[in-house]
């Protein structure tokens, strides 16, 4: 049985470099030539070109590129790991992000060319009905579900430890929840709460193999399906939807509505969501993740306050609204209490 490990580093600077032209290249080529394999101990540039078989000056060259964006160090010509790298971009690192921030980087150059951005403005969407890959989402889910449990989700069951009705939660709903790690996480702060991961039937089958791998079997269930027309089960005393509802926005009343007949009285439900102001134009970040998406015809992003405006529409008592620091920047929180 696999443990989840401690986390005593951010990826947020290595994530940030993935946005960037040529950083987000060369980091992608250091993760697939596994350059930071060999970086574990100060070693000179020509050791790295023999391991690779590479061009000894080109090697160097690229070392100091590296270093220059800050992914590894550089002393009296020995090229080594920073505390992060050791951590994220080692394939041997129960931490390894290397898939993840390739895939990452794979969107962004193959989805967001300058050839692409020109041709969606000029003639608009392909399609303006936007349809969902389940296989891309698989994919997805195998290749990211360590970033969840590299800091997101011990940050967040941390937060939802610190409600002051989470001791005596007995069951809580992770919608949408790909991997699970966050509902894993979650239960693992409380000495008897149980969860359940909601998310497409061939996305729970991935989340049942890492729930079985992390021994979790006997705490954590799955329920297959399209929380939008589905039901969502009930008896919940804490309802968690990460990243997710964008996906719902068309139907965001009714799923609403749905989570607030799942909850049992005194219930909470929690959304974790990125959010733009009124006018759609800040904060700039945000914008631009939503960039290609919004260009497809695809109408995800959640004006701030959207999301607490339809929690009180749909019967919650109270709502607050807090900003939590995260990889990605940050993202709102909202909690409504039933």
């Amino acid at each position: 049985m696999k443990k989840i490990p401690e986390i005593r580093y951010s990826w947020t600077r290595i994530y940030s470099l993935l946005r960037m032209d040529p950083a987000g290249d060369v980091l992608v080529t250091a993760v697939k030539q596994k350059i930071f394999d060999h970086l574990k101990k100060p070693v000179p540039a020509d050791h790295i070109a023999r391991l690779l078989k590479s061009h000894p000056g080109n090697t160097r060259v690229f070392l100091n590129a590296l270093a220059g964006v800050g992914v590894i160090f550089k002393k009296k010509a020995l090229f080594f790991n920073t505390p992060e790298s050791d951590a994220f971009l080692v394939s041997t690192s129960p931490t390894y992000l290397g898939p993840f921030f390739c895939r990452v980087r794979y969107f962004l150059t193959r989805c967001r060319s300058p050839e692409h951005v020109e041709s969606l403005l000029m003639t608009g969407p392909a399609n303006n009905i936007a349809t969902r890959d389940d296989s891309e989402w698989v994919s997805y889910t195998r290749q990211a579900s360590a970033h969840q449990f590299c800091g997101p989700a011990q940050r967040m069951a941390e937060f939802l430890a610190s409600l002051p009705e989470f001791p005596g939660m007995k069951k809580m709903l992770d919608l949408g929840g790909g991997a699970g790690f966050y509902a894993m996480l979650t239960v693992s702060a409380h000495k008897t709460m149980t969860g359940v991961v909601f998310d497409l039937p061939p996305i729970v089958a991935v989340a049942r193999e890492f729930i079985r791998e992390y021994g979790f079997s006997d705490r954590v269930s799955t329920m297959g399906g399209d929380y939008t027309k589905d039901p969502l089960g009930d008896f919940y005393d804490l309802v968690y939807a990460g990243g997710t509802l964008n996906f719902a926005k068309a139907h965001i009343d009714t799923v609403f509505q749905k989570i607030y007949a799942a909850l049992n009285p005194g219930g909470v439900f929690i959304s974790q969501h990125g959010s733009v102001s009124k006018d759609r134009n800040e904060p700039g970040g945000q914008t631009l993740d939503f960039l290609f998406d919004e260009l497809n015809g695809m109408d995800i992003i959640f004006p701030k306050g959207m999301i607490a405006k339809s929690m009180v529409r749909a019967g919650f008592k109270s709502v607050t609204s807090k900003v939590q620091k995260n990889e990605f920047g940050g993202s709102e929180i909202d909690i409504a209490r039933k």
